[in-house]
């Protein structure tokens, strides 16, 4: 039972309240917030083995800017000409505007938090 909730309902979330969108391509992205928040995305991803955000070869890019920070597992990211690797504890802050692919590069599924600024610029259709 949930104590002291007004009717706006509860800025906390538990794992199994999160809102949750799975990729075709073996990632899980799951919301850390109540409600979307206009802008922002705050998510746990997971990308399990062989997952990856896009098909082989393809990059993807949006407005906004992205903060990582990778909790378990080894993630490759492809940042414009540039592959970089992080493991658990490192993190990273990048433009999403430079064409990127984030990938699962080891043999465990990827955890790590996701913070995505100002990507609502974008033209993907949205009701309000």
């Amino acid at each position: 039972g949930s104590s002291g909730s007004n009717g706006r309902g509860s800025p906390l979330v538990h794992p199994e309240m999160r809102k949750v969108i799975d990729l075709a391509s073996g990632v899980r992205w799951e919301q850390l917030t109540a409600d979307t928040e206009e802008g922002v995305d705050f998510l746990h991803a997971v990308y399990e083995v062989g997952g990856a955000s896009t098909p082989d070869e393809s990059l993807m890019r949006h407005h906004g800017r992205e903060y990582g920070y990778v909790v378990s597992g080894k993630m490759g990211i492809q940042l414009g000409f540039e592959m970089l690797e992080l493991e658990p504890g490192d993190s990273i802050a990048f433009d999403s505007t430079e064409p990127h692919r984030l990938y699962n590069m080891g043999d465990e599924p990827v955890h790590a938090i996701w913070f995505v600024v100002g990507r609502g610029a974008d033209d993907r259709a949205h009701g309000d």
